[in-house]
């Protein structure tokens, strides 16, 4: 019976030991193809999308774990959003798509995400979809695994998780084909009245109906020519045009991120695989050589000398193989070092810009959020004046 323990720990200590005792992942740097309807869509039947600046997922993780960085998660949660945008525009499946945080611009469709894991090999994000009726179309989560292929093509300006980007177009798609022609239209119904109520809440109040669960419904409807829905159809062009504008700057952010993004990406990429294997070299090592101590101590029982022999000497390769883990260990902190270093090279702030409305300036500062509020009060005080009515605080 010992010798049968002694054979089965043995072998156990040479798999642990051996590089070999390992599995291989086979990736692809093929992604899914992006879905386009195969006829136009009228434009009374796009809906228009607004995508939100997604969650870093960094509240419940420390800055110092390895592959999480906090200015680097603040980058993604723009960058990521504003590619999801180009992927649903250029489909043509839709109206306009534009990034907006905090919902600060009503839209048709609304977007919102949350980063759960980004570390140049693995993209993992959380996407909700929800329509300006409060019905949500869906929430999931989409994961896109890449091989090192998809950053040695030298030269290539493709985006390596583009099949994300893609597979969540496509299933928004497939809900879209669902909806009917007065489904759609009630949603961009519901939309317009809720842009009116933001600035006239005492007329346009009673045409809409909220429930418990945040569901809207269109109780009745404005005549068409209105004078006040009227006006506040020019106050809204007004605020397509800032949005706009905002998404040249979006566009400016992104586009001055890409190459040292992509070059991060790359080196976290390999970064993290390096990493991952040292741990496990470091993890086989310090087990197998807690085994290899073990048989050497069982050893010293057996009634041949040879045995015992081979057991002594089982116990110094056994110490050995734990303090060759936990070196191995150190090189998995110099590693993460690295990360940070990395981690370091990207500036997520959002400075200031001035934009230009008709015959008039406006200088908008801080950050994307605060430039928004300030351009909510802009359009209210707007409206205020062409009704002759006192500017007060914009409602929340």
């Amino acid at each position: 019976m010992r010798l049968t323990i002694l054979r089965v720990l043995s072998y156990t200590v040479i798999c642990l030991l051996a590089v070999g005792c390992s599995t291989t992942t086979v990736k692809t740097t093929e992604h899914t193809p992006v879905i386009q309807e195969p006829t136009q869509i009228p434009e009374h039947q796009l809906l228009d999308v607004g995508v939100g600046i997604f969650h870093p997922g960094i509240d419940e993780i420390s800055a110092q774990q390895v592959g999480v960085f906090l200015e680097i998660r603040k980058a993604e949660a723009r960058y990521v959003p504003y590619k999801l945008t180009e992927t649903l525009q250029m489909t043509g499946n839709w109206g306009v798509v534009r990034v907006i945080p905090d919902q600060q611009s009503e839209m048709d469709l609304w977007v919102d995400g949350e980063i759960l894991k980004s570390d140049g090999e693995t993209l993992e994000l959380k996407v909700s979809v929800k329509d300006a009726s409060g019905k949500v179309w869906f929430t999931r989560n989409y994961q896109e695994v890449v091989s090192k292929y998809a950053y040695d093509r030298r030269g290539s300006r493709q985006e390596p998780f583009q099949g994300i980007y893609n597979r969540i177009a496509n299933d928004m798609l497939v809900f879209r084909k669902h909806l009917k022609p007065e489904d759609v239209k009630t949603i961009r119904t519901i939309t317009e009245l809720k842009f009116a109520r933001r600035f006239a809440p005492e007329v346009f109040d009673e045409y809409l109906q909220v429930d418990g669960r945040g569901r809207y419904t269109i109780k009745r409807l404005p005549a068409e020519n209105d004078p006040t829905l009227l006006r506040v159809r020019r106050i809204r062009e007004r605020d397509y045009m800032f949005v706009d504008t905002l998404q040249d700057y979006y566009g400016s952010f992104v586009r001055q991120m890409e190459l040292p993004y992509r070059a991060w990406r790359s080196e976290s990429y390999h970064e993290t695989i390096s990493l991952r294997e040292i741990k496990q070299q470091s993890m086989n090592r310090i087990v197998g050589g807690a085994l290899a101590v073990l048989v050497g101590i069982l050893a010293q029982g057996s009634d041949s000398a040879v045995a015992r022999t081979a057991g002594v000497v089982g116990i110094g390769a056994g110490a050995t193989a734990v303090m060759s883990g936990i070196n191995k260990g150190k090189e998995a902190e110099i590693h993460a070092e690295a990360l940070e270093e990395l981690g370091s090279s990207l500036d997520a702030e959002i400075y200031p810009h001035t934009i230009s409305l008709e015959n008039r300036t406006v200088t908008l500062s801080g950050t994307v959020d605060d430039q928004y509020t300030q351009w909510r009060q802009i359009l209210r005080d707007m409206y205020l004046t062409e009704t002759g009515q006192q500017a007060a605080p914009i409602p929340h």
